[in-house]
């Protein structure tokens, strides 16, 4: 893009001598001159046209003489710059044009090297400076934009908090309704704050934050905070303790001391590992906070005994929004929010933070903030409370999982929920549980064990977890011979299409993008539920209607087709039982038997003898006499084969050979 320069000159030759010495640069786009003779003509060029880059101004003109006009830049073009280009180049001339913004000065007779050259330089100046007006315009409209949007989330939030909170005060509630209640409540807290994290972001990064600080008793305000942390710290089985070293009224600014403890806390117990049995306080599991400094530094300690940052993520785990990779950790994945946040506010308060992990034994986590903060004047009194903002969300423990309903008949379909989020887990299996068999997991590495193991009918799984992820699992099942036949929904937040194509292609059978409704759930489960019914079937009527055409022939599961192919090649022996079945197949009894339940609701016992009967009436067909057919299909007498056939089919051998063939 061309450099467009404003020549501002009373000599008349002046236009003819920059494009002789400039043609080159001219011919190739790289100036665009403009001449002025005038201060006034130059006045109304610049008003007319506001995009200049360069002006080059001589000082000594008939109405308006460049000084003048210099002064007029900035109100009319304040993102360019003017090179002052005249003869009288005494230093009181200089510094005049200097102190009223000039960006270089080129004495006459002019050294065409040397403005080319100064050219380059305030062109090159300009355009960092436009760079630098792009970008604070783009983070002004950023920040206005998430001042609408910040508006507009909180007025539909507020219409959920208010009622929810009018609706758990009542004296009648009833008490199967108030853990959903508390789940909104605590959610809906939970996305008001995320929101104004990123409000806070927003104006960082357009430079709209300020730091306001007022006296306050600083330790007992960070204890309120801490306190407020205790109950869910119990719950999870972790010693939280508040070390506080600094007493006395201090200079502070609340709300980003606030936004700044509250993250560092939450991340601490969020990536705490779960633990396995009932939880209790635990020294190994602790979270302290540590409060301590000097009149020009306060510093505060977070530490934890979790399972500590890797050192590929360390050096980016104050960029925003960035993630560790999924199954990087045992833990969830955060936002990506909270800890820029941290480092921006922290910064803006003249401190910094660093931070201290290990992934090898002992493991944990320490982050440090250092601010520079100063004690209060006797003669101020605090004015700040030691009361926690009520904007931030209280970290309520979630109630554990209630019982789930168990007077399901033996034979209901069982469902594996796999959701890393614990509310979300626990709502799904309270909202499942009164339909079907409701097994949960909350990762993918425990989910697929409990499959191996169970063998559910459907398995409802998130995409984004610790360990495993859903894509991963889904994969797992469907190329595993054990669990091929298991449907798979994938439940998730990652709902563009090159996602949902991703998961359709490990092979899972339904994907449903959060939020959802659970209407929609319950019908994909019923369908599904309903589609292996029916191919279940299908299955039996092979073998108990001999009209229909060879189960080898038609049946769908790849998997039942080799069982049928190892009972073919084993047909006329006798000794082929469920044991030596599951060897020939290369898995366990146990998981023969959920397999063959699951694909056609026999035991594989009854299988083996309904495939070799289902065989025999061919025979039969065929023209054999009952004692070779019986030997043919693997029974040991003639007479515990015809009872076994009459049982199936209603007829005894002779009379099924007798009979005319029934049409399908």
């Amino acid at each position: 893009m061309a450099t467009k320069i404003l020549v501002v000159d009373d000599e008349e030759d002046v236009a003819d001598l920059l494009g002789q010495r400039f043609r080159h640069k001219i011919k190739d786009g790289t100036y665009d001159f403009r001449f002025a003779e005038s201060g006034q003509q130059a006045l109304t060029l610049m008003q007319n046209e506001p995009d200049f880059d360069v002006l080059l101004l001589d000082i000594n003109m008939p109405d308006i003489n460049g000084l003048t006009l210099l002064s007029r830049l900035p109100e009319l073009m304040p993102l360019s710059r003017a090179v002052i280009v005249s003869a009288y180049g005494d230093m009181d001339n200089i510094r005049t044009a200097m102190n009223r913004g000039a960006f270089d000065f080129v004495c006459k007779p002019i050294n065409f090297l040397d403005l080319d050259a100064t050219i380059e330089k305030t062109a090159q100046h300009v355009q960092q400076l436009r760079e630098a007006a792009q970008v604070k315009m783009m983070a002004e409209l950023k920040t206005h934009f998430f001042d609408n949007i910040t508006h507009e989330f909180r007025t539909p939030l507020t219409l959920i908090l208010a009622p929810v909170a009018g609706l758990l005060q009542l004296p009648d509630l009833p008490e199967s309704l108030r853990p959903d209640l508390l789940t909104v409540e605590r959610n809906a807290r939970q996305l008001l704050y995320l929101i104004n994290q990123l409000l806070e972001l927003a104006r960082l990064e357009a430079g709209q934050l300020r730091v306001a600080v007022q006296p306050g008793p600083l330790s007992d305000y960070l204890q309120e905070l801490v306190a407020g942390f205790q109950a869910l710290a119990r719950q999870r089985g972790i010693t939280l303790t508040y070390d506080a070293q600094l007493p006395g009224t201090w200079l502070y600014d609340a709300e980003k001391v606030a936004h700044i403890a509250y993250n560092l806390l939450a991340n601490a117990l969020k990536f705490m590992p779960p633990l396995a049995g009932e939880p209790a306080p635990d020294a190994r599991r602790q979270v302290t906070v540590h409060l301590s400094g000097s009149p020009e530094l306060v510093r505060l300690a977070v530490a934890d005994t979790g399972v500590g940052i890797s050192a590929a993520n360390l050096p980016r785990i104050f960029d925003r929004f960035y993630q560790a990779a999924p199954g990087a950790t045992q833990l969830p994945v955060g936002s990506g929010i909270g800890l820029a946040l941290v480092r921006e506010l922290t910064t803006l308060m003249g401190g910094q933070v660093s931070v201290q992990s290990s992934t090898t034994p002992p493991t944990g986590t320490t982050f440090v903030v250092e601010l520079p903060l100063q004690p209060a004047l006797a003669s101020e009194p605090a004015t700040l409370g030691t009361a926690a903002p009520d904007w931030l969300p209280v970290p309520i423990p979630v109630p554990p999982a209630p019982d789930l309903p168990s007077g399901h008949a033996p034979d209901s379909p069982l469902i594996m929920l796999i959701e890393d989020n614990e509310e979300l887990r626990t709502y799904l299996a309270r909202q499942l549980a009164p339909m079907y068999r409701v097994l949960a997991a909350a990762n993918g590495a425990e989910g697929w064990q409990l499959i191996q193991q169970e063998l559910p009918d459907v398995v409802v799984s998130d995409v984004m977890m610790p360990e495993l992820d859903g894509y991963e699992l889904t994969y797992r099942i469907k190329n595993t011979p054990a669990t091929d036949h298991v449907a798979v929904v994938l439940l998730t937040a990652q709902g563009t299409h090159s996602q949902r194509l991703t998961g359709l292609r490990q092979g899972a059978d339904e994907y449903l993008t959060k939020p959802f409704h659970l209407e929609e759930l319950v019908l994909r489960l019923h369908n599904i539920l309903v589609r292996q019914q029916r191919l279940r079937t299908l299955y039996g009527q092979q073998l108990s209607r001999p009209e229909l055409s060879q189960p080898t022939e038609t049946v769908q599961n790849g998997w039942l087709r080799s069982l049928y192919e190892v009972l073919e090649k084993h047909l006329d022996d006798p000794e082929l039982n469920v044991e030596r079945l599951a060897d020939q197949l290369a898995m366990s009894r146990k998981t023969l038997l959920r397999k063959v339940q699951a694909l056609t609701h026999l035991a594989p016992s009854e299988l083996i003898q309904q495939y070799r009967l289902r065989k025999a009436a061919d025979l039969l067909r065929a023209g054999h006499s009952v004692a070779d057919t019986a030997y043919a299909v693997g029974f040991n007498t003639p007479a515990y084969f015809g009872q076994c056939f009459k049982d199936l089919y209603q007829l005894t051998p002779s009379e099924f050979s007798a009979a005319p063939t029934p049409q399908p």
